[in-house]
């Protein structure tokens, strides 16, 4: 944790109690299936919101993204990397649907150099100042409740003609998105996470990864 720290200038410990905080109060509703949709979809917004604040108010570096990181434990699932450059190899287009930080994915593939050009990412973009301070993201925030309608209006759903289609995802919510694409057969592969949530999952997802 001090390493982390001595890294990541501006993180003490105030910021780590803070986005603790937050994480504390919204991660049992985004998890919980049996809250009202409409309930779950403010309570990710918020959340999303007050994390964006966070790093504003430590005046958020891009160029300490990497050391980020390096010092957390986000990696890439196991398999990920040979997925992708077998999609590349023959010439399938993957797109990459996250509620997360398009920076932050950006690094991740190029660290493990498998960022190609059949490669599309739809995510929330940071905006910084002209000396690569975080000041903001761009509007509208994408959140695991929010992707359908951003979907239905991103441009890139309306070019997609598929026959054959493979949806990957860890939230319910990510099966939605096959609503905007015109395909003839799909699979679905569905990452649990959760052993509380294995029989909902099963019954969704036509094939389930513990």
């Amino acid at each position: 944790k001090q390493w982390y720290q001595r890294r990541v200038r501006g993180f003490g410990e105030e910021f780590l109690a803070r986005t603790n905080e937050i994480k504390n109060k919204h991660l049992p509703i985004h998890l919980d299936f049996s809250l009202p949709e409409d309930f779950r979809k403010e309570s990710d917004y918020q959340w999303f919101t007050k994390i964006m604040d966070c790093f504003i108010d430590t005046k958020f570096p891009k160029t300490l993204i990497p050391a980020m990181l390096e010092a957390s434990r986000c990696r890439l699932r196991e398999g990920v990397v040979e997925f992708l450059k077998l999609a590349h190899q023959h010439h399938i287009p993957v797109l990459i649907f996250s509620g997360g930080i398009k920076d932050v994915i950006d690094v991740l593939l190029e660290r493990e150099n498998c960022y190609f050009d059949n490669i599309s990412i739809i995510s929330n973009r940071l905006i910084y100042d002209e000396s690569g301070i975080m000041v903001g993201a761009e509007k509208p925030y994408i959140t695991a409740s929010s992707k359908l309608e951003v979907a239905k209006e991103d441009q890139y759903f309306s070019k997609i003609i598929r026959d054959n289609m493979l949806l990957l995802g860890d939230m319910l919510s990510d099966l939605k998105m096959a609503s905007c694409v015109k395909y003839s057969e799909m699979i679905s592969v569905g990452f649990c996470n959760h052993d509380k949530d294995k029989t909902k999952y099963s019954e969704n997802f036509d094939v389930l990864l513990m």
